[in-house]
């Protein structure tokens, strides 16, 4: 290099240099100058007992955190080195952060859970109860891990006419939240009809489950429109997962338990049942048996014309009682009809203009009174045989 170059021009080549060769790094430090800036953003430094390293975490990330940054707090941080050209300063471009030690974990652990409770999500009103004879089930895990086999071993031995889809997904580490996440969407889809989801993981240490305490996996599983069973870690491990899941499992040879009958005793219960079905069936026949036995013994199967000739005698009053009423029904519709005729001939017009009234209109309007009619009006008089004009004076 014989002429200098530009700093912009220093900058850019070690902005590209830096930026290409540390994309990825893992680091454990202590928090200090935490600042939660109004547009979202977290502005920290990153230091241990001998150095300090600036640090961001831009708010697409940071409002998925399940804990809030502290000064002091010691964590594990994902992320990336960049350069900002304009100070020509480094900083790690944060992409998850986890606190470090057990107690810090414990302590974001108790804040998720309590902050969930208090919204409800552990509720047991909302608690979506599990199919009994599921046909098919979809597990949610890593292909690759004794989790899988498990359930699957156990699931072929207690109840091998279920139909298994899996999803794979990513159980622990970076992007494990987004993974599992977008696996429970796509079981909720139509093309799958899953009737049961289950996500399922073997033990592990408290980072290792820590994914199962992201606050998005457990509100993912809570709004889940189909069960779903959590089966992660060991009997003694429990996640916020478990808590908004449907049902919890200790491990995912128990869920698998939980979920399918045994078809062993499915058989032992179909045989009992078959077997009280026959008896019940070999009564019933034996007592329908005894009651024709008796029918054919009865005194009107004996003398069955003293039967039919009892019948006529019955349909005979039956008739008799028929024509009785009929003819007491046609009397009274008969006499309201002649009361009704009588009572419409005394208000029909015709008869009363026959006894000596008239009706005057005016202008084709009925006059009813005095006051409606004045000197020189022109009026129409109708009588009983006829009508006649005439002029009111």
């Amino acid at each position: 290099m014989n002429s200098p170059v530009s700093v912009s021009e220093l900058t850019r080549d070690l902005k590209n240099t830096i930026e290409r060769n540390f994309s990825f790094v893992f680091v454990k430090g202590e928090i200090s100058n935490f600042k939660n800036h109004s547009s979202g953003h977290f502005y920290f430094s990153l230091k241990d007992s001998k150095s300090q390293i600036s640090a961001v975490m831009w708010n697409s990330r940071a409002k998925d955190l399940n804990f809030m940054p502290e000064d002091g707090m010691s964590v594990l941080i994902k992320g990336r080195i960049t350069l900002y050209e304009t100070r020509g300063s480094y900083q790690i471009d944060a992409f998850e952060i986890l606190p470090s030690g057990v107690g810090e974990l414990q302590i974001a652990f108790e804040k998720l859970k309590k902050k969930l409770y208090d919204e409800g999500l552990f509720d047991e009103r909302y608690k979506k109860p599990i199919p009994l004879y599921p046909e098919k089930v979809t597990l949610i895990t890593s292909e690759t891990g004794a989790a899988f086999h498990d359930f699957i071993k156990v699931t072929e031995n207690r109840y091998p006419l279920v139909r298994i889809l899996l999803i794979p997904a990513i159980m622990q580490g970076a992007n494990s939240a987004e993974s599992i996440c977008s696996a429970i969407k796509k079981a909720n889809s139509v093309a799958y009809k899953s009737e049961i989801i289950v996500i399922t993981r073997g033990g592990g240490s408290i980072e290792d489950l820590w994914t199962f305490n992201e606050e998005k996996v457990a509100r993912a599983i809570f709004n889940s429109k189909i069960p779903v069973v959590s089966a992660v870690g060991h009997e003694v491990d429990f996640t916020i997962s478990d808590f908004t899941a449907d049902k919890r499992a200790p491990t995912p040879s128990a869920a698998a338990e939980m979920i399918f009958p045994d078809a062993y005793d499915l058989k032992l219960r179909l045989n009992v049942s078959e077997n009280s079905l026959k008896r019940h069936i070999h009564y019933r026949i034996n007592k329908l048996k005894n009651e024709l036995s008796s029918i054919e013994r009865n005194y009107y199967f004996k003398r069955p014309a003293d039967l039919i000739n009892e019948f006529r005698m019955n349909l005979d009053a039956l008739d008799r009682d028929i024509k009785s009423v009929t003819a007491g029904k046609f009397r009274n519709i008969k006499t309201n009809i002649e009361t009704n005729r009588k009572l419409l001939n005394s208000l029909n017009p015709e008869n009363v203009l026959k006894r000596g009234f008239a009706i005057i209109r005016r202008d084709e309007r009925i006059v009813t009174q005095s006051s409606q009619l004045k000197i020189k009006d022109e009026i129409q008089i109708r009588f009983s045989d006829g009508e006649s004009d005439a002029i009111v004076k």
